[in-house]
């Protein structure tokens, strides 16, 4: 897959098939119209295009409401997701209050047309783009009459009677349902983040754990308690279970992502390590003393490897 970061660096397109969003998770919905982009590539021997944003235009649009700007998903897991997808190219747009400003025609016709020779474009149903969102399948119908291009809207996924989306997701996240979000992501909610150091109470528990420094501000930490979780680190994937929260049995003041990686013992201060959240335990609970404590994370870590 090529990679391209920035409109401005396409040179030499051939006639394409063309999708454009944020695509926040990748989740099957986005899996959807992604096959049908490759579906149509195929079929018309044209070469597959996925456009994206960076940053995440919740983050330059609600600087003052960072809730919304919490995301699913970093450019780099975006990345390595549409790579595996099978997408001929990708371009990574910047986005910012400037390019916010453009019409949807000046975009398609400088750009997509012009630049990226797209003979289809791909649209997901409820997808919009441009000044004041204008660009909409309606609108767009009307621009691919004119400018000759063909278009097409792909149908919403459901599961059950549950549209899958990234705010549904989003929301699961913020309410602790990993296992439920996985379903709908098609894959287990990540977060990557740096080992930095703890006060080393666990390691006197004899459940040594390591604190994690998320890499990235906007990603979702999901609801405060204890998770079966896997870790990738150093190449390797273990079993594991966090804790997320204050930590109330100690007192501590302040908020920690702490992680016991089963079976390891190598120390990793300042690596980077991979959290897949697989499923809800527990809340997060003040215990009345540390033996209670240690015979609930022997509880926790039992019901974590069978999982």
């Amino acid at each position: 897959m090529e990679i391209i970061y920035g409109l401005d660096k396409v040179q030499n397109s051939n006639d394409s098939v063309i999708t454009l969003g944020t695509f926040d998770g990748l989740h099957l919905g986005h899996r959807k119209i992604i096959d049908k982009v490759l579906e149509t590539s195929d079929e018309l021997k044209l070469e597959s295009v996925l456009l994206t944003f960076e940053p995440h235009p919740r983050v330059v649009l609600h600087k003052a409401n960072q809730k919304q700007a919490q995301l699913l998903s970093t450019i780099d897991e975006k990345l390595q997701i549409v790579e595996t997808a099978g997408i001929d190219k990708l371009v990574v747009i910047e986005f910012n209050q400037d390019f916010a400003a453009n019409s949807y025609v000046d975009f398609v016709e400088n750009y997509l047309i012009k630049k990226l020779k797209m003979k289809q474009l791909i649209v997901g149903y409820d997808h919009a783009f441009g000044k004041d969102r204008e660009g909409n399948f309606e609108s767009l119908s009307l621009l691919a009459k004119r400018d000759g291009f063909g278009i097409y809207q792909v149908e919403p996924l459901l599961v059950g009677d549950q549209t899958i989306s990234s705010s549904l997701i989003r929301n699961l996240l913020f309410n602790g349902q990993v296992k439920d979000a996985a379903d709908f992501l098609g894959r287990h909610y990540q977060i990557s983040g740096k080992v930095v150091p703890g006060d080393g109470r666990g390691k006197n528990l004899s459940f040594p754990t390591a604190n994690i420094e998320p890499d990235n501000p906007h990603k979702i930490v999901p609801k405060h308690g204890v998770y079966a979780v896997d870790v990738v680190v150093e190449g390797t994937r273990k079993k594991a279970m966090m804790n997320i929260g204050n930590r109330p049995t100690f007192a501590l003041s302040g908020y920690a992502m702490e992680v016991n990686i089963f079976d390891w013992d190598k120390d990793i201060y300042g690596k980077t390590i991979t959290v897949f959240f697989k499923q809800r335990l527990r809340d997060e609970k003040k215990f009345s003393s540390v033996d209670e404590l240690i015979e609930q994370l022997k509880s926790d870590k039992k019901l974590s490897l069978q999982i």
